[in-house]
């Protein structure tokens, strides 16, 4: 038992002697003391195994057009058929005159229709007015001095009128017509409302004419006198008949109205411009 406990103590002692064998035990831990830093040589404990951490680039997101729209766009309201704003061709058009009824020269184009009243004509071909846009016809009864033009079926902007007169020689030889001695008006504009229009200017001293020297007449006569193809005796008797002329207006001269013209122009139902021409040829008597 003894020497077991001497065992013991030896022990303990030696314990101890070799605890004191470290000079920095029990003192505080210096950095950059070589004492202190371990040196890892293990090349499996170098290895990194972190990724590398790379910067992020800015991201720009731009919402589609549609999007954008959606967003900023006030929803707009439905509008219901009955609260529809009418358009300006249809105001014009709830304005618009019925077709005029009556008797005399009815023209029914497609854009159109005009009445001239009181007046009988005839036609030199068949016409469908329908699809023209101008239509001629000959005045056979009435007169066109003093008359009217009403429209209706369709928008009228502006009428306008323009005439052909032409010199005759009127005696006891009978009539000679001189081809040459024409003049044709510039358009006027015609007066008028409530769809109708008044004619005018076409009384026998309103009518213009061609202004004509005496030799211009007397060539005048010659050359018409030859298309009837007159013997050289009748061709005399006509350019005696016409010696003491000054002017066209003067006796046996006489100046007489060929034709009329009209110019009709509007807009149709939907808005797109029209023009339709009216011709009267008036026989020569």
């Amino acid at each position: 038992m003894r020497s077991f406990n001497l065992l013991i103590i030896a022990g303990a002692i030696l314990l101890q002697s070799c605890g004191n064998d470290s000079p920095n035990r029990g003192k505080p831990i210096v950095l950059g003391d070589p004492a202190t830093i371990v040196t890892e040589t293990d090349s499996q404990y170098l290895q990194d195994f972190v990724a590398d951490v790379k910067p992020l680039q800015p991201v720009t997101t731009e919402l589609p057009a549609t999007d954008t729209a959606v967003q900023t766009e006030a929803p707009k309201e439905e509008t219901k058929p009955e609260e529809q704003t009418q358009t300006a061709e249809q105001k014009a058009e709830e304005k618009t005159a019925a077709a005029p009824k009556g008797n005399g020269l009815k023209v029914e184009f497609k854009e159109i229709t005009i009445l001239i009243p009181n007046i009988g004509t005839r036609t030199y071909k068949q016409q469908d007015t329908r699809k023209a846009n101008g239509a001629t016809y000959e005045i056979t009864s009435g007169t066109l001095v003093g008359n009217q033009i009403k429209t209706g079926g369709g928008t009228v902007t502006k009428v306008s009128q323009r005439y052909q007169t032409v010199i005759v020689v009127k005696n006891n030889l009978g009539t000679l017509v001189l081809e040459s001695l024409n003049r044709t008006t510039d358009w006027q504009t015609l007066k008028g409302g409530n769809n109708t229009y008044n004619i005018t200017g076409l009384g026998n001293n309103q009518l213009q004419y061609i202004k004509a020297s005496p030799s211009a007449i007397k060539n005048a006569v010659t050359r018409a006198a030859r298309n009837k193809r007159m013997n050289r005796a009748t061709e005399q008797k006509w350019l005696k008949s016409v010696s003491k002329v000054r002017d066209a207006n003067d006796k046996p001269l006489v100046v007489l109205l060929r034709s009329v013209m009209w110019k009709i122009e509007g807009k149709d139902a939907n808005g797109k411009t029209y023009q339709k021409q009216l011709r009267i040829d008036i026989p020569l008597k």
